[in-house]
């Protein structure tokens, strides 16, 4: 590719992390093409996405911190509960203190019609939806990806935002003839029922925004959070049949079976899951993987996300470790963009070894944590049990690990080097790195 020809970013799934990089190339002036299997990139699903400061300091960069903030809810505070309904812990997050502003959380059809909506019609020009992914072969130029449909489109790399069950990641796999381990990197243990309802369904002060109530219990464990329009929540227990690395499809059987199972838990002091399952929305159940693969990339594919690096979604960081991600490879993606150089597969190669060293340390800790507190929360084994019950509630040990291991290692992450951050998100741990910074004349 001659240094003439632009970079072109080839996209594959238009979720939540895919329309996140898409809202970053846009910016950085990085052409694209999103290819999307669904019918839309804008489905309702019942599911809510926690959104960290990191996330937002993001979208203040990208303009879209009054949209963003518009259609979230602050969740500064936690609640923890026996399965009666006693609470043996209450506390204030460390994020608002440690980093300016609390997690916040918003249903995920707001998340993605938002990040869509605000895309200028040139750049939406270039999502496709009903492209299934079929094949991508490489070519001394780049790369061609082919979709089921027959379609084919060229560019420079790809990037597989695809997923859990990334057809990207199989197809690279394939190609660069990996370990069978990598086949399945992601191993299931634990398997998770969500939702959402409306709030005003359920009578209570309990249910006032801006709170997340816990149930932890031996073998099944809830969260629960607020917004101001609606709840969402999560059961988490133990996949029946034991750990495996094969996909599971659920039915609707299966989900009415599961909220049977735990309609006498309680999701906050007052209400039970019986209480709210009576008023859902929309529920799902899924299992919860957790793994990471040993390579990012190979040649010119690279994985984001889920696809790479699945944690369970007990520590709100999901997609805020995608949204690292693409931060990270905006950057780069930016300066070899406007290097002037020839594009060659050695250049893109180490564009994407850079980003997988980059993001190690932090997707490391983070998958640490959120095997820890799955396996905390439900009480997995008597050790797990006293250092939920008894330990954590007299140390705080929830709170000191979050300011002093979490919060020093979130401060270290990237943003965008090319945008200005207008309304500065500040906490008792300086940011390592800073948006572009404008002299005021």
């Amino acid at each position: 590719m001659t240094a003439t020809t632009p970079l072109k970013v080839i996209i594959i799934g238009g979720g939540p992390i895919g329309l996140t990089l898409a809202q970053i190339l846009t910016s950085a002036g990085v052409d694209f093409t999103i290819l999307e299997r669904r019918s839309t990139v804008t489905p309702e699903e019942g599911a809510g996405i926690a959104i960290g400061p990191t996330s937002f300091r993001l979208y203040d960069q990208l303009g879209l911190l009054p949209q963003m903030e518009a259609i979230s809810t602050p969740i500064p505070h936690k609640h923890v509960l026996q399965r009666d309904g006693k609470v043996y812990n209450s506390y204030e997050f460390h994020l608002r203190a440690c980093h300016g502003r609390a997690m916040a959380f918003l249903h995920r059809l707001d998340l993605v019609t938002t990040l869509f909506s605000t895309l200028p019609d040139s750049a939406k020009a270039k999502i496709h939806v009903n492209k299934s992914l079929s094949d991508i072969t490489l070519t001394p130029e780049g790369v061609t990806v082919t979709c089921a449909d027959g379609t084919s489109y060229n560019g420079t790399l790809v990037i597989g935002a695809d997923g859990v069950h990334s057809k990207t990641r199989k197809i690279m796999n394939s190609l660069s003839n990996a370990p069978e381990s990598e086949t399945l990197p992601f191993e299931t243990t634990f398997q998770g029922l969500f939702g959402n309802f409306p709030r005003l369904s359920l009578p209570g002060s309990e249910i006032e925004p801006g709170h997340d109530w816990e149930c932890h219990s031996g073998g099944v464990s809830s969260q629960f959070f607020v917004g101001r329009d609606r709840g969402w929540f999560i059961i988490y227990r133990p996949l029946p049949g034991g750990p495996t690395r094969e996909r599971i499809d659920y039915t609707d059987e299966d989900i009415k079976q599961f909220a049977e199972d735990v309609k006498d838990m309680h999701v906050t002091n007052k209400l039970t899951f019986g209480d709210v399952f009576k008023n859902v929305n929309k529920a799902g159940l899924t299992q919860l993987q957790e793994g990471a693969v040993k390579n990012r990339s190979w040649k010119r594919i690279g994985l984001v996300g889920d696809a790479c690096d699945k944690i369970t979604p007990n520590v709100g960081l999901g997609y805020n470790n995608g949204v690292l991600d693409v931060i990270v490879l905006g950057n780069l993606l930016k300066k070899l963009n406007e290097s002037g150089e020839e594009i060659t597969e050695e250049k893109v190669g180490k564009l994407f070894k850079e980003y997988q060293a980059e993001r190690k340390e932090f997707s490391e800790k983070v998958d640490d944590a959120a095997r820890g507190v799955i396996r905390t929360v439900t009480h997995t084994g008597f050790m797990k049990y006293l250092l939920d019950r008894w330990i954590n509630p007299v140390l705080g040990l929830d709170k000191l690990y979050g300011s002093k291991v979490m919060g020093p290692l979130m401060a270290k992450q990237q943003v965008l080097e090319w945008l200005e951050e207008k309304n500065g998100i500040d906490g008792s741990i300086p940011w390592a790195h800073k948006g572009l910074v404008v002299t005021k004349a």
